[in-house]
């Protein structure tokens, strides 16, 4: 928007400016790009509806939201929430070694919980390329406003040692 406006144009009257963040699951047989919502957040209203307008040609149900910082914010909290999640059961992998116990087995049972509970596999990887850089990129701008982000950062240094720990320990097998 800066540079678009630096050269005269203005936002609602020359051009229209959104951000809609991705959504996929490659390799993923029960989602494709058509059928998973569309998040769709302008800088103005109008941006908002045209953009919105463009989408819904191409996918089964836009998601409107207030703002650009909104649209923003919901990808990170997804990815966010996938990297404390992997965080916990690469932590509960570790311990159930040490214990003896079968960790995939403690997942299945878990997973057999019809509400609550969301399940998540332990391993080298977070999967895509956003979960390992999304967490500490709002970490970065939290810093700005003075706001601590230790959990999601706790959970970066879990995921990064258990990288590294688990599979060098125990040659990569569970």
């Amino acid at each position: 928007m800066p540079i678009l406006e630096k050269n005269g144009l203005r936002v609602g009257k020359d051009f229209a400016l959104a951000f809609s963040p991705e959504r996929e699951d490659p390799g993923n047989p029960d989602f494709s790009t058509a059928t998973i919502p569309k998040v769709v957040g302008g800088v103005d209203i109008l941006s908002s509806e045209l953009a919105a307008g463009f989408y819904q040609i191409a996918v089964e149900q836009v998601v409107p939201v207030s703002s650009t910082e909104v649209a923003e914010m919901s990808k990170l909290l997804e990815n966010i929430f996938r990297s404390v999640n992997i965080a916990l059961v690469n932590e509960l992998k570790t311990l159930c070694l040490r214990m003896g116990i079968d960790v995939w087995e403690v997942i299945a049972a878990a997973g057999t919980k019809p509400f609550g509970y969301m399940t998540f596999y332990p391993g080298p990887g977070l999967g895509g390329h956003c979960i390992p850089i999304d967490p500490f990129y709002l970490t970065s701008k939290a810093r700005e406003y003075d706001v601590p982000t230790r959990f999601i950062e706790l959970a970066g240094e879990i995921n990064t040692s258990a990288l590294f720990c688990n599979t060098a320990r125990h040659g990569g097998a569970v």
